[in-house]
């Protein structure tokens, strides 16, 4: 049997039926009938689904379905769980390494020269005028205005599979654009905070974290208010020696045990519908990858929470839905500044099991720890023992510092440590840095722009407007710029971090300062910013797009504001309100109005 393809024509016929007579749909073939459906299965698409079920469950909507659909898989035996939870990984971080590398698909890659002058024989190379497109690549982008190393993360949980669960409380300079009251925004954070099971205060039994942390604290101006970094993270009560991580699980809770609750997997959402001069999505069309079959989802309520670079590239599929003109504008993302150092030896002798020493009076916890070290490894030329939790300590934020600082030894897809030191001994200095916000900063999925096309000939061009992703959606593109004031601010970043890492050690070979490739941080902002004016943002205060009755958006794209510090606490705080506006939508219709479905 060849796969279903649902047409336009399928389409157009099933709203007409659903205009008509919506109760007989879902009886049918590749009909779904939903209350509420989700794109995404992150911690955003997860906070949507527990929010909206949980309330669910004490009113009267007894019978609320939620379907969620993610173009990943399930990866590992548990929904979304963080795989650094793995004790293989908490005792070698360095390993883990790769398993970040694997998890992340790069968005834009420009065709690389892929002419080879030297080939031999009869064996084929394109000439010299043609440009090889690898499946993925894209000829429309242009390397100056790229971010070369952002990447998404395509399996059920998302980017919280393998993610730092760093969790900073926003700076007010980074919430000023927000449209959410103050007072109201701290309380969604708190609330945020908790299905994040964040904490600061895991790492305090760490030799290495009291270590960095003292050291910091001695040598930095008060005002720098050098603290532990805010972590969704729990140590585990059967072996307080290992944690366990925030993963999308966290966030679900007891949503994935809900009757109510469906996940599909490699299932892409390619476009949103609606009836002509309706201001209600009545449909999601998605692509059952493994069959490639087409479904039909029916919702009352749909929520596009697929990432800062998924989310817009399906509401832009959607060529049917009249949407604001700032999608994809405004796009913000951080630069960073990265290096390694090796403590200094003045820091490895302060730690003494000596009863009399300055570091046993202090912490004789520690100090017990390290004489049991001692004993069990007299050999050992380090006073630290071999599972000594990593250090986990920031700077924050500050108005006349607008960088947030992560001082740890944590994995990221750079900066693994092998051979060259002992990796108790080496601390990673990353500092974020925020950019300013411009309207022409964007990811756009049309054809080619006139400010990047490469002087091609108008045929290849026609050609290029057509290319997709690996999944068949339309290929993003970038046209991101850094102004003059964003690189002095990175300039005077890289000079504090290197201030700060002078303190602690010395560089490591090979992890000397440096700015690393744009878009690595993975922290896109943007994209779909809300606010309360309809051409300047996408969506309003509670994420439900402009001119949309039942259309809501979630992610990292919908924060409107420069920022430095990690997103995904903020995100999540923003999605609360959301599902709370769905949450309203969907209450039972009072006597005599209108029904929504």
């Amino acid at each position: 049997m060849p796969p279903i393809r649902l047409d336009d024509d399928f389409i157009r016929e099933k709203l007409r039926q659903f205009q008509t007579s919506p109760q007989t749909l879902a009886s049918q073939p590749h009909i779904k009938v939903v209350d509420v459906f989700i794109a995404g299965s992150g911690p955003i698409g997860a906070g949507f689904a527990r929010t909206i079920l949980e309330h669910g469950a004490t009113d009267k909507s007894t019978e609320l379905k939620v379907l969620m659909a993610d173009i990943g898989a399930q990866d590992g035996p548990g929904i979304g769980v963080h795989q650094k939870n793995t004790i293989k990984y908490q005792k070698d971080i360095d390993a883990f390494v790769n398993v970040i590398k694997g998890a992340l698909q790069k968005v834009s890659v420009p065709p690389s020269d892929t002419y080879i002058p030297t080939l031999g024989g009869d064996g084929w190379t394109p000439s010299v005028n043609e440009t090889l497109i690898f499946q993925g690549n894209n000829p429309n982008q242009d390397p100056r205005v790229n971010l070369k190393d952002a990447a998404v993360t395509r399996t059920v949980g998302g980017m919280a599979t393998h993610w730092t669960c760093a969790c900073p409380i926003p700076n007010d300079e980074e919430t000023k654009e927000n449209p959410i009251k103050k007072d109201e925004l701290k309380i969604l954070l708190d609330r945020a905070s908790k299905l994040l099971n964040v904490h600061d205060d895991q790492y305090d039994s760490s030799i290495r974290h009291t270590i960095v942390k003292k050291w910091l604290t001695d040598n930095l101006p008060t005002a720098r208010n050098v603290r532990n970094l805010r972590l969704g993270v729990k140590r585990r009560e059967d072996n307080p020696a290992y944690v366990t991580w925030t993963g999308t699980d966290t966030v679900f809770g007891k949503t994935l045990e809900d009757p109510r609750f469906e996940l599909w997997q490699e299932s892409r959402v390619t476009s949103l519908h609606h009836l002509p001069n309706d201001k209600k999505v009545v449909l999601a069309k998605v692509r059952k990858l493994a069959t490639d079959e087409d479904v039909l989802v029916f919702a009352k309520a749909f929520v596009i929470a697929s990432g800062a670079v998924g989310t817009p590239q399906i509401l832009s599929n959607s060529t049917d839905l009249r949407l604001p003109e700032s999608l994809g504008h405004y796009l913000c993302e951080q630069s960073i500044s990265f290096c390694q150092i090796v403590l200094k030896t003045e820091a490895i002798k302060y730690i003494s099991p000596n009863p009399e020493s300055d570091f046993a009076k202090k912490h004789p916890e520690l100090a017990k720890k390290v004489k049991e070290h001692e004993t069990t490894y007299p050999l050992d030329p380090l006073p630290i023992p071999f599972d000594d939790p990593e250090p986990q300590v920031t700077i924050p934020y500050e108005p006349l510092t607008p960088w947030h600082t992560q001082i740890h030894r944590d994995a990221f897809s750079y900066g693994d440590v092998g051979p060259r030191s002992d990796s108790r001994i080496v601390v990673d200095l990353r500092f974020f840095g925020k950019q300013d916000i411009h309207r022409d900063n964007r990811v756009y999925f049309g054809p080619l722009s006139s400010s990047n096309k490469a002087g091609n000939s108008d045929t290849v061009n026609i050609w290029q407007a057509g290319v997709t992703d690996i999944y068949g959606m339309p290929q993003a593109t970038f046209e991101v710029k850094r102004s003059d004031d964003d690189r002095r601010r990175d300039q005077r970043m890289m000079e504090d971090m290197t201030h700060t890492a002078n303190i602690l050690g010395a560089y490591l070979p090979g992890s000397e300062p440096q700015f690393m490739n744009p878009g690595l941080a993975l922290h896109i902002t943007g994209t779909t910013r809300i606010g309360t004016d309809a051409t300047t943002s996408v969506a309003d205060p509670s994420s439900k797009v402009h001119g949309y009755e039942n259309l809501w958006v979630g992610g990292n794209g919908c924060i409107p504001d420069s920022t430095a510090c990690n997103p995904t606490l903020t995100s999540l705080a923003i999605a609360l309100k959301a599902a709370e506006s769905i949450i309203k939508y969907l209450e039972p219709t009072p006597p005599g109005a209108p029904k929504k479905f």
